[in-house]
């Protein structure tokens, strides 16, 4: 049993209540559109069969009309020659009673199915209308879906994103940054600090070391400027 079928025997007073037990949201979507699909198709295939029933019937009642009117003109045809004395009166009436018999027979026929094709071809009009409405159904209904679809993406993804970070302590982490930072710092103030005491503990021999190393490069400097003033003079 469909999905649409078990909802409208439930009532619907009751419908919501078993569409909440169902899990899959999006699975239960597609389930609705699939199946007023398939009631379309049926409808279609019965709209179908209908349209045939009331072309037969209106062709019958052409075909029965037609043959009520021939045998009409039979009838007039014999009565007027037992009028012109060319067919003997108690033959003629004979054989015209029975041809409007057969008149009367063939005309209450093509009225019969005159009047069936028209309740039939009414009848087609209001499945249409019917049919209308049923593809309408499913053009919201898919519209709908992928909208459920869409949705549940979302949704899926905001509760992993929201379970991931309900797992995860954002002011711990934060504070643990800051001791890191802190620790960091720390760390290169006293990397200074050692640098500056170094500085600080020279002895003699390695201040006048220190002081030699700085004036060493001014003093080859002025050696080779002192070459090049010399070469100058020698030319």
């Amino acid at each position: 049993m469909g999905l649409l079928q078990r909802l409208f025997r439930i009532g619907v007073s009751n419908a919501n209540a078993l569409v909440d037990k169902m899990e899959d949201e999006v699975k239960i979507a597609d389930q609705i559109v699939r199946e007023l699909s398939e009631n379309l198709q049926q409808a279609l295939t019965a709209e179908a069969q209908i349209k045939a029933t009331a072309l037969q019937t209106r062709a019958n009642a052409k075909k029965e009309a037609d043959l009520a009117t021939e045998w009409e003109s039979k009838t007039n045809q014999l009565l007027d020659g037992i009028e012109a004395g060319k067919i003997d009166a108690a033959k003629g009436n004979e054989m015209a009673n029975e041809a409007s018999k057969n008149y009367q027979t063939h005309n209450n026929a093509s009225i019969k199915y005159a009047a069936d094709a028209t309740k039939t071809e009414a009848a087609i009009v209001t499945l249409e209308v019917k049919i209308k409405a049923l593809r309408d159904a499913i053009t919201e209904a898919k519209h709908r879906t992928e909208l459920i679809k869409s949705n549940s993406k979302i949704a899926d993804a905001s509760l992993a994103i929201n379970k991931a970070l309900s797992n995860i302590d954002t002011d711990g982490l934060m504070s643990t940054l800051d001791r890191m930072e802190a620790k960091t710092t720390a760390t290169q103030f006293l990397a200074d600090a050692h640098a500056e005491v170094a500085s600080s503990t020279m002895s003699s021999e390695q201040e006048i070391n220190k002081l030699l190393a700085s004036t060493s490069s001014s003093n080859a400097l002025d050696a080779i400027k002192a070459k090049r003033a010399a070469a100058k003079t020698a030319q």
